[in-house]
């Protein structure tokens, strides 16, 4: 099973003595030097990452707990996880409606680790989503790829390019940031792409397709989505558009445009942008039944070149912007953050929160990779398979 957390004592140990072993992703603390720090006892012990404690311990200091060798600050007015009503966002995605309910961390915790089912291939449609204020995602490039061992892409599997003109294209409608009316309405490009397998791990990669000078000139910065996968019991969930016959799942891939590049970090305090040659990671915090939750801290190790707060976004999932106050309980019920300025390489990244018991819970961790003038997309869903300790 790829990178099982069980197998990180050994392969930390071949980094050490010189191995070539690509594995780099597992230490997550691995100085700017080269070296590789010893395993020395991993997590603090939260509840629900056991699975990860063979992580290296990074020393944490001040009020930073450790949990899968991460350091995360926790909310420092103690906000309570919280799971997102479909009520009060627009898409009504990711939620519940009615009463929502508890986290469900369940998938966390020993003798209830998930299992992958048996792969098979099915066609990945949907449309291709904007994060932020950018337009219409017209000539979007979207690859799937495996994922190496060490967080790069791997094998491609397929690729192709959005097109508002297909039957997987949509419509959206932009809120104001205080959600009270429509700014404008943008096209959504559709794709299509075959024999793609679900129950494996995958990594998916948008930009503006090269072979369109006004799509690569908007969207010039990739996004690499990691901790993706298509699940077998997503096949048939959406109706497929017309055209796509047989075994079919909806994925909505994201891209972001070149403007919210630089406004992003200018709005979260970061006024001279990301670094050339430095990247970002952002995503979102979901619990195990792909609920988002509010009230989750975020931290990644590396930390990044930049010493600034995470940022935290508002609650307008069209139009998202940083909310410089969320430093204080976390994301917000969109689940969503953003760690500014990292340097390329292998990146664990870790969320935690407080229960309704006021206790200090592990809610996700995961290992990618930072790239060059690009976004590391990690979403927290719970425990993949991948991650579970071989049995």
């Amino acid at each position: 099973m790829r990178r099982s957390l069980v197998h990180v004592s050994w392969l930390l140990l071949g980094l050490g003595c010189g191995g070539s072993s690509t594995t780099a992703t597992d230490a997550g603390t691995t100085p700017t030097d080269g070296t590789t720090p010893a395993d020395s006892g991993g997590s603090t012990g939260l509840s629900g990452d056991e699975y990860c404690r063979s992580a290296p311990n990074p020393g944490c200091r001040g009020t930073a707990v450790n949990t899968c060798g991460v350091c995360v600050t926790p909310s420092p007015l103690r906000a309570s996880l919280e799971r997102t009503n479909c009520d009060d966002t627009q898409r009504r995605e990711y939620c519940r409606s009615g009463t929502v309910g508890a986290p469900n961390l369940g998938c966390f915790q020993p003798g209830s680790y998930p299992t992958a089912g048996v792969s098979e291939p099915v066609t990945m449609f949907g449309y291709v989503r904007v994060f932020g204020n950018g337009g219409d995602s017209q000539h979007i490039r979207v690859s799937v790829h495996r994922v190496n061992e060490d967080g790069t892409p791997g094998q491609m599997l397929g690729t192709t390019v959005s097109d508002t003109a297909s039957p997987a294209s949509g419509m959206e409608d932009v809120y104001s940031p205080s959600r009270d009316r429509v700014l404008f309405t943008r096209r959504t490009g559709g794709y299509t792409l075959p024999n793609i397998p679900t129950e494996t791990e995958l990594v998916v990669i948008t930009e503006g397709d090269a072979a369109d000078a006004e799509a690569s000139g908007l969207w010039s910065h990739k996004i690499y989505d990691f901790n993706f996968v298509l699940l077998n019991s997503e096949i048939g969930m959406t109706p497929a558009p017309t055209g796509v016959t047989g075994r079919a799942v909806r994925f909505l891939p994201r891209v972001i445009s070149n403007s919210d590049w630089t406004a992003i970090p200018a709005t979260s305090t970061l006024t001279s942008g990301i670094g050339a040659g430095r990247g970002a990671l952002a995503g979102e915090v979901h619990d195990c039944d792909d609920v988002r939750l509010a009230n989750a801290t975020v931290e990644s190790t590396p930390r990044r070149a930049w010493d600034g707060p995470v940022v935290y976004f508002s609650e307008n999932d069209t139009n998202p912007l940083p909310d410089l106050s969320r430093e204080q309980r976390g994301t917000s019920l969109l689940g969503t953050y953003a760690l500014l300025d990292l340097e390329p390489g292998a990146v664990r990244v870790s969320a935690l929160g407080y229960n309704a018991d006021h206790q200090l819970v592990h809610v996700g961790s995961y290992r990618a990779r930072i790239f060059p003038d690009a976004v590391t997309l990690v979403t927290f869903r719970g425990m993949r398979p991948w991650q579970a300790p071989a049995r």
